[in-house]
């Protein structure tokens, strides 16, 4: 199985091999993306659901483009290709419409189960207990998801939507440890971003999608060698003998 801290390795290498170019790429993405998240998150924390809603749908349309540009320079990096801040711009052209509506999903799957996990959070009782710990158990399976459905897109053929959905839930729901630990790992990353502010403004979003996508190209290479492993011992493998009816064997 495959050991989620070498993909972590990878992308800590790979970031410091172009960070000054990320570092330029996460301050455009932020500048996207950050200002009316925030104020959704505010709005949530609040008790305002509804703002909520309209401020984290409405900072979809800005971030879905700069999702597509953000994960396409990390594509790149990941790659090894020499990559420029123009192809941040060129990703947002050739991936607008599959990041658009992969990032309006994917801000209001979150910003459901967030408004749920406040909500359940409050009640003092076993039922409360129960559908906490489900709405947890959501939004780890999202997060799931969310972890590769961003870096499938250019690693697809076709950026469909359905296939990316049905490729990330078998790389999720087939890898549920490597999953989780990377998935625990950025967790970490992230609460350290956020009480110094800074790293989260200038690199851990760009260090994320890297990471994301070195996780995915791990588990997709990892199948891959599998898949190839299992057809190569299938056409080494003697063909079956045909028996009669009394056991004897049929030649073919």
């Amino acid at each position: 199985m495959r050991n989620p801290f070498q993909a972590l390795g990878k992308a800590v290498r790979d970031l410091f091999d172009d960070v000054f170019l990320l570092l330029l790429c996460n301050l455009i993405w932020a500048a996207m993306s950050l200002p009316l998240w925030v104020i959704a998150v505010s709005a949530l924390a609040q008790g305002a659901p509804l703002a909520a809603l309209l401020a984290g749908m409405l900072g979809a349309l800005p971030a879905g483009p700069a999702n597509a540009g953000l994960f396409y320079v990390a594509h790149r990096v990941t790659d090894g290709r020499a990559t420029k801040i123009t192809d941040f711009f060129i990703g947002m052209r050739l991936y607008l419409r599959p990041a658009l509506l992969l990032t309006l999903i994917a801000a209001g799957g979150m910003l459901l189960i967030l408004f749920n996990l406040g909500f359940y959070l409050g009640m003092n009782s076993i039922l409360g207990g129960l559908l906490l710990g489900l709405w947890l158990y959501l939004l780890l399976f999202w997060l799931g998801l969310t972890l590769y459905a961003y870096p499938l897109i250019m690693l697809q053929d076709v950026p469909s939507l359905r296939l990316i959905g049905r490729n990330a839930l078998l790389l999720s729901l087939g890898r549920p440890i490597y999953t989780g630990v990377t998935l625990f790992l950025m967790a970490i990353v992230l609460v350290l971003s956020l009480i110094l502010v800074v790293p989260m403004v200038l690199i851990t979003p760009a260090f994320f999608a890297v990471w994301a996508t070195c996780a995915a190209r791990a588990l997709i290479a990892d199948a891959r060698r599998r898949r190839e492993e299992a057809e190569a011992g299938a056409a080494s493998a003697p063909p079956a003998e045909e028996r009669g009816r009394k056991g004897q064997v049929r030649p073919k």
